[in-house]
């Protein structure tokens, strides 16, 4: 069997040509097959019209061995004759067909790989439901449009052209003469042209609107009724509901309300031929069935002249949906330099930071981060390093930066100053480099809608394999264990779009057991215990220390029960680093740390006596 790998084509992918020369079997067959229909045809009305002029001699003459003969090979003739060509043309629509389901989705792969492989800054920057539309609905009028571009070149240009030459030979001056409105009616579909383009480019455009509204509704579907906000947005559905179908109108009249045009100007031609061949009848130049013959063939030939201009104004109409790919398909990862900015305060900062403890796994020096939409700094100067193993707690107050530290250490940010991971700057690591080094479970606790399993190693696992008990081995130190057996397929079980079909702390276990089902050296946990009790957090932090006891984790985290191990906290405020140190060290000092920490404590006690006197 075929394996087919769908990618954008190697050479020039922002021209449609490069896609037929990828597809070059495809098109070659298709090709020889319109070739061959579109040219054998023509006998199918000429051997018509000698059947019926066979057959006016059998009538006019009498029956006789000889003419019953000459009808039946005639008949016979056009019988293979129209079984060959229509074969030919289950062939071409064949392979057409077949070339433009892969170019779909070379486009859409190609689509989907240019935004995964974006930089962060650039996909906070789009619209998801933009990009939807650009990938479903734009893709599709694109590929419509080349197959009925090269379909009409067969079935219409090639057609006409092999018309055009037999109805030549027939009568050069009724064919020149009636054929005349032909190319009026292509110069008409022509002139449309620049509106065309304009209202399929806004239709377009509306058509992302709705998309991207669509999305956002969905996805906030519950904040919505609780709000009570569906007649509003509905509202708002409508609104861009009838944007879409005014632009949808105008295009669609341009297109369809240019038809009669079209065929009238076609008609006048056929009228022509009725009149000019009816006196070469009478005056018998012609016969019935020659006259019958080159009729079919100029009827056949002028019919396609509305098609020829529907061709045009599709194509018009597909060149905005293809301006649009075009656009996603030439944006690149926008280059970040790859050099330490130079300053001799990083520069010397950087050598032997802490020699008593030898060169830091991970260096972190006067980092400065902002995001890309903003101007203002959300952490500076940045400062501190941490040894292979050690586990790194990271809090501070509401805003003070705990997230954007951990987004920066992900390696997906641009950043000013220097993080290095085993002396290798963090912004010159390869996106192969980032992914087998440094895990991350995030606060949003994603999921995808399908299996437990699925979620946390993105692939079905087979029960019994080793990577089954490494995924048994992980959901022990995440806790998940206990609850597999609330689920009836156990890590089968489907936990629905975004995860629904779980709880809160479930959802955050499931995703914190993929960060640690990669094997990374580096895990960075952003608030992994925000829906978890405290008795289970201690638990997967025991867990953690025990079985990933090698790994360098960072911890951000408001609750501080399981800082009192740590090896080094890091206390953030206003996006500066305000105290670091070990638990102890912090606890003497008496700033942020102690502060958090006492009220942590007194508030758990206060708690678990209340709870003693409850059950007392």
């Amino acid at each position: 069997m075929e394996t087919i790998k769908f990618q954008l084509p190697k050479e020039n992918p922002l021209k449609l040509i490069s896609y037929l020369k990828k597809y070059k079997k495809q098109f070659w067959i298709q090709a020889i097959g319109g070739i061959l229909y579109n040219t054998v045809i023509v006998a199918g009305p000429i051997l018509l019209g000698k059947a019926i002029d066979a057959a006016s001699e059998l009538y006019i003459n009498g029956v006789s061995p000889e003419r019953i003969r000459n009808l039946a090979l005639i008949c016979a003739a056009f019988v293979l004759v129209t079984i060959f060509f229509q074969y030919a043309r289950y062939i071409k629509r064949w392979y057409i067909r077949n070339m433009s389901n892969r170019i779909a989705n070379d486009m859409r792969a190609g689509l989907i790989s240019k935004t995964l492989n974006l930089r962060m800054e650039q996909i906070d920057r789009e619209s998801v439901g933009d990009l939807m539309s650009r990938t479903v609905g734009d893709v599709d009028q694109i590929v419509s449009t080349v197959q009925s571009t090269i379909n009409e070149a067969w079935d219409t240009w090639l057609l006409m052209i092999s018309y055009f030459a037999v109805l030549l030979f027939y009568n050069p001056y009724i064919t020149l003469l009636c054929s005349i409105p032909i190319p009026v009616a292509i110069y008409a579909a022509e002139a449309v042209r620049h509106p065309l383009y304009k209202n399929s480019t806004e239709s377009r455009k509306a058509a992302s609107l709705i998309s991207s509204h669509l999305q956002n509704t969905l996805n906030g579907i519950i904040t919505l009724r609780l709000f009570g906000r569906e007649e509003v947005e509905n509202e708002r559905l409508k609104e861009f509901s009838k944007n879409q179908m005014t632009w949808n109108i105008k295009t669609n009249l341009l297109q369809t309300g240019m038809m009669p045009v079209y065929s009238t100007l076609a008609s006048l031609g056929v009228v022509g031929v009725i009149g000019l061949g009816g006196t070469q009848v009478i005056g018998g130049s012609w016969s019935i069935g020659h006259f019958t013959a080159y009729l079919s063939m100029f009827v056949a030939m002028s019919t396609r002249t509305w098609v020829a201009a529907r061709v045009f104004n599709q194509f018009h109409a597909a060149k905005a949906a293809w301006d649009r790919i075009k656009e996603k398909l030439r944006g690149e990862a926008e280059a970040v330099c790859t050099e330490v900015p130079p300053s001799s305060s990083t520069a010397e900062a950087s050598v032997a930071p802490n020699s008593s403890e030898g060169i830091p796994y991970i260096n972190v020096r006067n980092l400065s981060f902002k995001y890309p939409a903003s101007q203002h700094e959300v952490l500076q100067n940045i400062n501190f390093s941490v040894q292979q193993g050690w586990l790194v707690g990271v809090t501070g107050p509401v805003g003070s930066g705990k997230s954007s530290l951990a987004a920066v250490l992900t390696g997906l940010y641009p950043y000013e100053g220097s993080v290095t991971m085993e002396e290798k700057e963090l912004r010159s690591f390869s996106n192969e480099e980032r992914v087998s080094r440094i895990a991350y479970s995030g606060q949003d606790s994603f999921l995808f809608s399908t299996s437990i399993a699925e979620n946390i190693a993105f692939r079905q696992i087979k029960e019994g394999s080793d990577d089954y008990k490494r995924l048994q081995d992980t959901l022990h130190t995440t806790a998940l264990t206990e609850d597999l057996a609330l689920f009836e397929h156990g890590t089968d079980a489907l936990v629905g779009e975004k995860g629904v079909r779980v709880s809160g702390g479930q959802r955050q276990r499931i995703a914190l057991s993929r960060a640690l089902y990669t094997g990374n050296a580096i895990l960075i946990l952003d608030d992994p215990f925000s829906a978890v009790d405290i008795g289970t957090e201690k638990r997967m932090i025991e867990r953690l220390r025990t079985k990933h006891g090698g790994k360098t984790i960072f911890l951000f985290s408001h609750r501080l029960a399981a800082f009192k191990d740590a090896d080094k906290i890091l206390v953030l405020s206003g996006g500066r680093i305000a105290e670091q140190g070990n638990h102890d060290e912090l606890m003497s000092i008496g700033g942020i740390y102690n502060k958090i920490y006492s009220a942590q404590s007194w508030m758990e006690s206060e708690e678990n006596e209340y709870r003693s006197k409850i059950q007392g």
